[in-house]
């Protein structure tokens, strides 16, 4: 390996201070803002295993969607520290590119490639799982997103937010789903928001955000419906050996945020963690074996969380139940796509 440690090893420590930085986590985490910044990571970390961040990834296949910047670049970036064979699975070709020859150059690892697809379009979605030119994944990462100002279109006719964010993924995955059964102690995950903690799923809002359009809370709906649908695809994919996560990253600071929420990113950029500390936890449960003996959890620093922070969040299970099928209508994938051999 080209460095001695990895990205996010947490630094040595003594009895004394886990217990001071877990006071720190019980007064301080339900400020949020001292938890989903760098000082909540920083806090958090100190609780961290340290042999989880020497776990060699090499003989593994991962796959990121959304990789060329932000926590997916990240989450490729430390995955090919740990030897895994990356695909960076991106939309506009050059960035993908681009992405891969830093990757290789830092990192030393030529097992990493890119591979196009722009998950708005099921054509798109068809030719990307056609022509990967691998025939076995063990991790898939659905990472990309897009946070938006106005109300667009994707090629399928959806909403643009819901496409990228949600239906894309979701066909993606279910098509991917030999791959990952040919993996070894495979796993899915989904990188949700914690903007997601502020919404009550309302699918019609979710097909159809209300006029005027409100992008961060369109954005946050589908990060809602992510963590809900990762629950039931837990229980659905069972003892198959196919292990499904979701978390959240905390305030990062990516180009992402900057681009799509400029006056949140001018005001807590001195506070929001770096792509590597958001990214942290994607890594973690991609590597740790701890992340095929638990499955369909809600994940934030190394830790299972709370999906409901705020009253009045919560639904009944019909509505669960109506997700799960429209998802499926959406995204033109059967049920069945799950449990098939």
């Amino acid at each position: 390996m080209p460095r001695a440690a990895f990205t996010q090893s947490p630094p040595k420590r003594g009895r004394w201070l886990r217990n001071v930085a877990r006071v720190g986590n019980f007064v301080l985490d339900p400020t949020v803002v001292f938890s989903f910044d760098q000082s909540g990571f920083e806090r958090h970390r100190l609780q961290f295993d340290a042999t989880d961040d020497a776990i060699s990834m090499v003989g593994r296949t991962c796959l990121v969607t959304g990789a060329n910047s932000g926590l997916g670049a990240a989450a490729a970036r430390d995955l090919a520290y740990r030897g895994a064979t990356v695909g960076l699975l991106c939309r506009n070709p050059k960035r993908a590119d681009d992405a891969v020859a830093a990757i290789v150059k830092e990192t030393g690892n030529e097992r990493v490639f890119a591979h196009i697809v722009d998950l708005g379009s099921p054509s798109s979605i068809a030719q990307a799982i056609d022509s990967l030119p691998v025939d076995t994944v063990d991790v898939l990462i659905n990472n990309a997103g897009v946070l938006l100002d106005r109300r667009e279109r994707a090629a399928s006719g959806l909403e643009q937010t819901l496409a990228t964010n949600l239906v894309g993924p979701w066909a993606l995955t279910a098509k991917l789903m030999g791959h990952l059964r040919r993996g070894t102690n495979s796993r899915i995950i989904w990188v949700s928001s914690g903007g997601m903690y502020t919404q009550r799923l309302n699918i019609g809002h979710l097909e159809e955000p209300p006029s005027p359009f409100d992008g961060v809370r369109a954005y946050a709906q589908t990060k809602r419906a992510m963590v809900m649908l990762s629950q039931r695809l837990g229980q659905e994919l069972g003892d198959s050996g196919v292990a499904v996560h979701c978390m959240h990253p905390g305030w990062a600071d990516t180009p992402g945020v900057e681009r799509s929420l400029p006056r949140f990113w001018r005001l807590t950029k001195p506070i929001l963690r770096s792509p590597e500390a958001g990214a942290d936890t994607i890594v973690w449960l991609a590597a740790s074996h701890l992340a095929n003996q638990r499955t369909g959890l809600f994940w934030f620093d190394r830790e299972p969380r709370s999906t409901h922070l705020i009253p009045g969040t919560r639904v009944d299970q019909s509505v669960h139940d109506a997700l799960w099928h429209r998802v499926h209508e959406w995204a033109d994938v059967a049920p069945s796509a799950w449990t098939a051999r």
